[in-house]
């Protein structure tokens, strides 16, 4: 079955987005996948929400990297993991209060850097490796349209960011 849900993601500053941009882009092209705009998921909602009183409350977010991982699942395949403030811990209790929250999964604040299987040596690449020597920051909040579940490059290549909320 189809879901069609409202993903909030929280989109790295410019100079950020340019680093992580250029390592996803090199992954994408490497699979023969569309790349994606990097993004932390703050959560999810059934239908779409004013966000900008959780936008302002992420005023300042700057995330320390904790490390590279990866699952078997298209999702979560190689993604850089971050340690979470207590801003940001807020920012997503709050949101999971809200109506029609699909906070199902637990909070793992983490940037994909692809989806599907990893090309072969992707972690030990140099520019991977090179996004955990310095924290990432985040300056907007997005609303953008995804339908569930997420398990082809075809619905990533759908994915477009809709109203954003500066913070």
């Amino acid at each position: 079955m189809r879901d069609e849900i409202v993903s909030y993601w929280c989109l790295t500053c410019a100079a950020d987005s340019v680093r992580l941009s250029a390592v996803i882009r090199q992954l994408a092209a490497a699979q023969g996948a569309p790349p994606f705009e990097p993004h932390l998921t703050l959560g999810s909602l059934a239908a779409a929400a004013d966000m900008s009183g959780i936008a302002e409350s992420l005023s300042g977010l700057s995330l320390d990297p904790a490390g590279l991982d990866g699952t078997e699942a298209f999702m979560t395949s190689l993604f850089v993991r971050f340690n979470a403030t207590q801003g940001l811990l807020a920012a997503r209790e709050k949101m999971a209060q809200m109506p029609a929250s699909h906070a199902g999964r637990t909070f793992d604040p983490h940037v994909s850097l692809c989806y599907g299987r990893p090309p072969p040596g992707s972690r030990s690449r140099e520019d991977v490796q090179a996004l955990l020597a310095s924290p990432v920051r985040f300056d907007r909040l997005a609303a953008v349209l995804v339908t569930l579940p997420v398990s082809a490059h075809a619905q990533v290549a759908q994915w477009r960011i809709g109203q954003v909320w500066p913070f």
